[in-house]
């Protein structure tokens, strides 16, 4: 099933009333109690031998009816946004105009330069190769030339492989020219590659359709905006639309799982991005980093010695708990809370949690909390 916040309440639906095995094979020989009385007049207190023949068939049946139920029931959920995935989802997604968006390919700005400097213009051909020490390829997109009297040049490169791998790799990790050019003393990226992504995930593509009739209209409501947005990268994982000042429509975001703020750069490509958008002719998209409100957590917590045995299991989930907490607490707009903290480390199996931070806070709409130090303490055992 979907995690998307708009499917968070949806009931379960089944088809067949999700029966149990066990359900399926009483129900089976319930039937042939029935019938045999009233066809053979045999007592209803008559049962099957584990062995005997009948038994057998009806265990045999008992089971292909309830594959054919749970299959009924999948093919059904199949086809319902929810609780659809994989390839029933893509099945989907054309009947609102889209599709699951492919692995995108990682951009990085290179810098080759030159051991002296040379009468004549040197060529970087487009397409010339440079890789990391453990073998991912860039090629450049354009051609470039470092002029006469020049040492250096920028150049533009895509990684040849589409996929996160080749996402967020630090400046100087790209360094290794694989097709010489003459003269060229070294290359290495001055940028983090950015654009890696992997293929749409079942998640995002579901929040997509649910939000693509809004992309219908040519009114520009905020749900079209947020549609768009999604579908500019699939790696784009949190964003608030604001439009308070006309016809302006800022676009605060976050990237990646870990909800980094997004580059300079990734804000021009989203502005870019937009001017190509199907939206009123008078609105002006601009997209920006949210600005961020510090806070850290301190957090003591004990074991109640009834949980002895499973010490080292609870101090595991509370710091699991921990980090999801502080993924959760990474959302455009959303107060710093404690007591969600408290309530996550609780549930893994705390006793008596003790927080001095982080206090709450209030969050604006287009401010995001950061984590700047965290500090979770095993205080040991107590009575219960």
């Amino acid at each position: 099933m979907s995690q998307i916040e708009e499917f968070a309440n949806l009931p379960t639906v089944t088809i067949t009333g999700a029966e149990t095995l066990e359900e399926t094979i009483a129900q089976c020989r319930e039937l042939y109690a029935k019938f045999d009385k009233e066809l053979n007049g045999n007592s209803s207190e008559y049962t099957l031998a584990r062995c005997n023949v009948a038994n057998l068939v009806l265990l045999t049946m008992a089971h292909r009816f309830h594959h054919q139920m749970e299959y009924t029931d999948a093919w059904g959920r199949a086809e319902l946004l929810p609780t659809s995935t994989g390839a029933a989802l893509d099945n989907l997604a054309p009947l609102v105009g889209i599709g699951r968006l492919p692995a995108g390919h990682a951009t990085v700005v290179l810098r080759f330069t030159l051991a002296a400097e040379r009468p004549s213009a040197v060529t970087i051909p487009a397409g010339t190769r440079v890789r990391t020490g453990d073998g991912i390829y860039f090629r450049t997109i354009e051609l470039a030339e470092i002029m006469p009297g020049e040492l250096t040049v920028d150049v533009t490169a895509q990684a040849e492989e589409a996929g996160a791998r080749s996402d967020s790799l630090p400046p100087g990790e790209i360094n290794i020219l694989v097709d010489p050019i003459p003269y060229m003393k070294e290359v290495t990226n001055i940028s983090e590659s950015t654009g890696g992504t992997d293929v749409e995930g079942d998640d995002s593509l579901t929040r997509r359709i649910y939000l693509a009739p809004s992309a219908f209209s040519v009114a520009g409501p905020q749900d079209a905006y947020e549609y768009y947005a999604s579908s500019w990268r699939a790696d784009l994982t949190d964003k608030k639309i604001i439009c308070e000042e006309g016809y302006t429509v800022h676009i605060f975001f976050l990237m990646e799982d870990e909800r980094r703020l997004p580059t300079e750069e990734e804000c021009a490509e989203l502005e870019r991005y937009f001017k190509d958008v199907r939206k009123p002719m008078g609105d002006l998209v601009k997209a920006h980093a949210p600005e961020e409100v510090e806070y850290s957590i301190a957090l003591t917590y004990y074991i109640a010695s009834s949980n002895a045995k499973s010490a080292t299991t609870i101090q595991e989930n509370i710091n699991a708990a921990v980090q999801d907490y502080i993924l959760w607490q990474r959302k455009i707009g959303r107060d710093i809370d404690n007591s969600e903290l408290i309530k996550r480390v609780r549930q893994a199996g705390a006793k008596r949690p003790t927080l001095t931070a982080p206090v709450n806070a209030r969050v604006s709409s287009i401010q995001v909390a950061k984590l700047t130090s965290c500090s979770v303490t095993y205080g040991g055992m107590e009575d219960d």
